[in-house]
């Protein structure tokens, strides 16, 4: 059990890469095989034995605090901790010093993902006598990615941020562990070129002042679901997992293949389930293909379509289409046109309508 350390989530970024559906909801609640992003962090926080968890919140708070409430749920104890301004990781951490009150702490992006959880990494941080420590992902592009340098007893001795020419494939993840001495350093550094004081920053400077930051890799999947190829990504990779159920009403008519979950409530007619899917509560779904790799939030009416490779929110009108790789926000309404069929590729926001003609 990790009952002496405490977490602080990231959730205050506007998510403007995965605009428009981040104009009427945080990045952080996006679903994901039919559970928010946030859902997916918070539990494998409680998994990993932690129970106070301080989210950090801004770009629609409240929307958060609605999802999380209390954190009961997770059998978390749930604080909120509003960062006024987005001048980066590390000031958003520095938010949390009166929450944390001394206590050495986990902090996790709300928009990574790990299928492996963190309870390794966890119970090496609490066995190791570090200051700080970190999961590296190794990736094919490390350009894209602030990167780190380890020696040969896996102490980071040097971190670049999005390096022209890499000295490491090791990405770092955006989960880490800290001792109350990161405060030190967050007050020992200066915003970067982009205004904002960042956790790369205050990271080396603890290694620079020898501090001892340890590092893991990743063996398992890593995704910052931060765009909608990567939320698509990380969609299919949850739904890979996802077990079969059936609480809804299939008729005679209806074929499915593989890992199909059916919302209680639902009703499917003359329509092909291939799974990995999951379609939720109270949805109608006729003479329509469903999957693979979809996911139909609660509520949603399909009709006449096929949808692949897709995540649909809640509470959508699908007609007379064929959808594949889209993302479409809360009650969205898609209505196509007789003998349509070229397949579709959609990112649309909450409420938007498209009617053919």
């Amino acid at each position: 059990m990790s009952s002496d350390l405490k977490a602080v989530v990231l959730c205050a970024g506007e998510g403007t890469r995965l605009r428009p559906l981040t104009f009427s909801k945080p990045k952080h609640l996006l679903p994901v095989a039919g559970t928010p992003l946030l859902g997916h962090v918070l539990g494998a926080l409680a998994a990993a034995g932690l129970r106070e968890v301080g989210l950090v919140v801004g770009h629609r708070s409240e929307a958060v605090q609605r999802y999380v409430g209390d954190g009961d749920q997770w059998g978390l104890s749930a604080t909120y901790i509003v960062q006024g301004q987005p001048l980066g990781l590390a000031h958003a951490v520095q938010q949390a010093e009166d929450f944390l009150a001394g206590s050495p702490f986990i902090l996790y992006l709300g928009d990574n993902l790990l299928g492996a959880g963190i309870n390794d990494f966890v119970d090496t941080f609490r066995g190791n006598d570090c200051d700080a420590a970190l999961l590296l992902k190794e990736v094919d592009d490390p350009r894209r990615y602030g990167v780190a340098v380890l020696d040969d007893r896996q102490h980071v001795v040097q971190l670049l941020e999005k390096p022209k020419d890499p000295p490491s494939n090791l990405a770092i993840v955006g989960v880490y562990a800290f001792q109350p001495v990161i405060f030190e350093a967050i007050r020992s550094i200066s915003p970067s070129a982009r205004g904002e004081l960042e956790i790369t920053d205050a990271i080396q400077y603890l290694v620079s002042t020898g501090r001892r930051v340890k590092a893991s890799v990743v063996e398992g999947f890593w995704e910052d679901a931060g765009e909608p190829a990567a939320l698509l990504d990380a969609n299919r990779i949850y739904l890979d997992s996802l077990d079969s159920h059936t609480g809804g009403v299939l008729d005679a008519n209806c074929q499915t293949d593989g890992q199909v979950h059916v919302g209680k409530g639902t009703r499917v007619t003359n329509s092909v389930l291939k799974g990995p899917c999951l379609i939720g509560r109270n949805c109608v779904v006729d003479h329509c293909v469903v999957g693979p790799y979809s996911s139909i939030g609660d509520g949603c009416s399909l009709a006449d379509s096929h949808i692949t490779d897709s995540v649909i929110q809640e509470g959508c009108q699908v007609a007379q289409v064929k959808l594949e790789q889209s993302v479409l926000g809360e009650k969205v309404v898609i209505l196509g046109a007789p003998g349509l069929s070229c397949p579709l590729r959609m990112i649309l926001g909450d409420m938007a309508q498209i009617r053919m003609y």
